[in-house]
Formats: structure tokens, C-alpha cells, sequence
């Protein structure tokens, strides 16, 4: 009897060990993709529409109200 649970002891560690190396030795996940990035947003002096603040000139007219 004292054999048996030697052996399963045995096989436990084995298969831990297995997945350990297993687990280190596998490519690492693909990233899911770029977490979208926060633009704060302002309003255009011209037409109020809102837009990224970078896309406003230094008088806050955004480019639709430039043309």
C-alpha cells in the first residue's frame, strides 16, 4: 500500500512539473490589441462641433471651418 501512494505521489509531481516546463518553454500570448488612447476633446470657436484638441489650429477652428 505504501508503494501505491509512493507512485502516485510520483506521477503528481510529474505531471506539475510537466506543465511548469511546458508553460515556459510556450510563446507568450499575441497581445489583443493597443488599448484605446484617451484624446481630450474641445469644442471649435467657429462651428462648436467637438474634436480632438490637437486637431484645432491656435484660434480653436477646427480644419472643416478652415476651408
Amino acid at each position: 500500500m505504501g508503494r501505491l501512494v509512493q507512485l502516485l505521489l510520483l506521477i503528481a509531481l510529474a505531471v506539475i512539473v510537466w506543465r511548469l516546463v511546458r508553460r515556459a518553454l510556450a510563446p507568450p500570448p499575441a497581445p489583443s490589441g493597443e488599448a484605446p488612447r484617451f484624446e481630450p476633446m474641445a469644442r471649435c470657436a467657429r462651428c462648436g462641433t467637438h474634436v480632438p484638441r490637437a486637431e484645432l489650429d491656435a484660434a480653436g477652428v477646427c480644419a472643416r471651418c478652415r476651408t
